[in-house]
């Protein structure tokens, strides 16, 4: 096993604990270390970089940007952009742009190694590993700095106040007193860096110009890190997949739970209801036993009438009682089902 001359390529940057990071993420960590230990040893980058020369040979996914950016106008703060479908969403200082094409450049191909492209949504730059995708930003620090006015713009101030005296004759500084010249510029710095804008999952997302590094050094171990992301972003898809899973489980085991309940007092209902009918039929069958006996014919009029009826009464309790008249009676209310619908199901580990 050999090292590099440069360090980057010993390392990735992880942000918090490696040891809460999923397995898969730290298998695609160590897929990269030992990416960047294969590598041939190179000569470390000068602290001072050259102009970048302008390359030919674009990588295809970022020749459109490569155009936008080398045939723009640039603006009157010298800014020339590259955004629309099938741009990178690029706004830098016009000094900066073959930069931003040569790192661009570098990154689609250190993708392209890794299987991956870049896709251009217009506004920004993605990268996507079906299902997951990340987006990602190349941008300029800008820097606010106090405006120094020039001859001409403290001459039109002097103009300004002198005009409103004349025409106002109030105090010049009054809150809507508004100066001829701004009072910061905000000047592009030509120092860039990438950014991932997907939530934090505990991986480097961020990429910069340094006093020890530029960017162009830092495409490979950038697009290692896009790896390493997508793998996190893909860990933390799952994690949150199986909480949902286990929550709709947990959520049907209650509702079983309940249904259970609802139908273990149904049964005790109906049961119940058994028990009632038996012991009405029963003291039916005594008081119209007792009542015959007590009379010395059939007897007539309302009496006999009752009789009849109490009789009737308790062929038709009697019958309910009946296996056939209890099934009947069970129909379709489903409360000793052959395939119990509410059986808990066996607990997979997920």
């Amino acid at each position: 096993m050999h090292s590099t001359a440069d360090p980057q390529h010993e390392q990735i940057s992880i942000y918090g604990s490696q040891q809460n990071l999923a397995p898969e993420v730290k298998e695609v960590l160590d897929q990269e270390r030992q990416r960047r230990k294969a590598l041939p040893k190179v000569t470390p980058p000068p602290a001072v970089v050259e102009p970048t020369l302008p390359i030919e040979d674009v990588h295809p996914s970022i020749v459109g940007t490569a155009k936008a950016l080398r045939k723009a106008k640039p603006d009157r703060d010298d800014v020339v952009r590259a955004s629309g479908p099938g741009l990178c969403g690029i706004e830098v200082g016009v000094a900066s742009a073959e930069r931003v094409i040569t790192i661009l450049d570098a990154l689609a191909r250190a993708l392209e190694a890794r299987g991956l492209s870049i896709e251009l949504p217009g506004s920004h730059m993605r990268v996507a590993l079906a299902p997951d995708e990340l987006t990602f930003s190349l941008v300029e620090r800008i820097e606010k700095r106090p405006h120094v006015p020039t001859m001409e713009e403290l001459a039109a101030e002097e103009r300004q106040k002198k005009k409103r005296e004349r025409e106002t004759h109030v105090n010049l500084w009054s809150l809507d007193y508004k100066r001829a010249y701004p009072e910061f510029d905000f000047v592009r710095s030509g120092e860039l860096s990438l950014q991932i804008a997907n939530e934090y999952v505990g991986l480097r997302r961020n990429w910069a110009d340094g006093k020890r590094q530029r960017l162009e050094s830092l495409t490979d171990d950038i697009a290692g890190g896009i790896v390493a992301y997508l793998a996190g972003i893909k860990a933390r898809r799952e994690e949150r997949e199986r909480w949902h899973r286990n929550w709709e489980r947990q959520r049907h085991l209650d509702a079983l739970a309940r249904a259970r309940e609802e139908r273990e007092t149904k049964r005790a209902e109906f049961l119940n209801r058994l028990a009632v009918i038996s012991t009405e039929a029963d003291q039916l069958k005594t008081f119209v036993a007792r009542l015959r006996g007590e009379l010395k014919e059939n007897g007539s009029g309302e009496l006999a009438r009752l009789l009849e009826w109490a009789e009737a009464r308790v062929l038709r309790l009697e019958r309910e009682l009946t296996p056939d008249g209890i099934a009947e009676a069970l129909g379709d209310q489903e409360l000793f089902p052959e395939a119990d619908p509410l059986v808990p199901p066996e607990v997979e580990e997920d």
